[in-house]
């Protein structure tokens, strides 16, 4: 009984922490699902220092792009400059975010 009631409240500590993390793995890839975000092209990723992302097409994804070696995304000036011209800036997320598609599960007929 008393190792369901711990299983229990660590499942529950569990999902609060990750309640409070938001979407750990968002990259800040754009949806390119706006103007907005043709017009401004390309955005910053928020793990890697060096790779944004590209909007060019209205509803196509955003590609994957990556600063030369010497080089990272500077968000302010939306272009790569050298390493040690570049500063940190807090993250903005874009105007829209790619659209997931979760396959639909069969349904059984329990009787």
């Amino acid at each position: 009984m008393h190792s369901q009631i711990a299983v229990a409240l660590v499942l529950i500590a569990f999902a609060v922490l990750c309640q409070g993390q938001g979407n750990p793995l968002f990259t800040g890839q754009p949806g390119c699902l706006t103007q907005e975000e043709l017009t401004v092209g390309v955005y910053r990723h928020f793990r890697n220092t060096r790779a944004y992302w590209r909007c060019q097409f209205l509803g196509v994804a955003a590609t994957f792009e990556l600063c030369p070696q010497t080089h990272k995304f500077l968000d302010t000036v939306k272009e790569c400059v050298p390493w040690n011209q570049w500063v940190w800036t807090p993250t903005v997320a874009p105007p829209s975010s790619p659209v997931v598609v979760v396959p639909q599960l069969p349904v059984f007929n329990q009787q």
